[in-house]
């Protein structure tokens, strides 16, 4: 079979940890970690059940509560494809940002635009960190879902609250750093704190590489 994607993967994995109908598996994405860290599967979830059942990677059941639905569940081929993709390493955290576009070519458009675009990241990195919120508030009042496998799920909501957070602490000083600009474009006195940033940014990234390397 020719290798599948990181996102049809995604689908299997999930139909390896229970029964699902797409409209459940699509529901569980939304509200899981897996929305923050790869969205792209949600657009995968209503095809690709089958799909996989034609490759012989899941089995298809009709449901006995409602013959209408049908339920998908990973098959012993399915896991071995499923074992071959977890023993890859994965790659790092790609960084994308549509807001961060803007702000790199805010001369395009206004001051207060690129104001708009800094508070617009900020609320969305906050909406990101609200949802983690009640994701672990839900885990330590109703108990994880799926307990054999919170030690793992817990590693990715950390990342998230990570980011997200960083985000939202950017967004505070970028905001705070452009509202006192005159304008964009740029004067002596920007100029020389735009070069202090460097400098400061610089410091902290061999900082970061040597406690990295320690």
């Amino acid at each position: 079979m020719a290798q599948r994607s990181s996102s049809s993967m995604v689908v299997l994995a999930l139909l390896g940890i229970d029964r699902w109908t797409p409209y459940e598996l699509v529901q569980h994405l939304k509200r899981s970690m897996i929305h923050h860290i790869w969205p792209r599967a949600e657009s995968k979830v209503y095809e690709e059940p089958k799909r996989l059942v034609a490759a012989g990677h899941a089995n298809a059941t009709v449901d006995r509560a409602n013959p209408r639905r049908t339920r998908y569940t990973i098959s012993a081929a399915g896991r071995r494809v499923l074992a071959r993709w977890v023993a890859e390493p994965g790659t790092g955290v790609r960084f994308e940002s549509e807001g961060a576009l803007k702000v790199l070519f805010a001369e395009n458009g206004t001051k207060d635009q690129l104001l708009a675009t800094i508070d617009s990241m900020r609320r969305d990195a906050l909406a990101d960190v609200a949802r983690v919120a009640g994701t672990l508030d839900f885990v330590l009042t109703d108990g994880p879902p799926y307990p054999g496998r919170i030690h793992q799920s817990v590693l990715v909501m950390d990342l998230v609250l990570r980011i997200s957070t960083a985000v939202t602490e950017w967004a505070d000083a970028t905001g705070e750093r452009v509202a006192g600009w005159p304008d964009l474009a740029p004067d002596d006195a920007m100029r020389a704190a735009a070069i202090d940033l460097v400098r400061e940014l610089h410091e902290r990234a061999i900082a970061a590489t040597a406690v990295a390397g320690a």
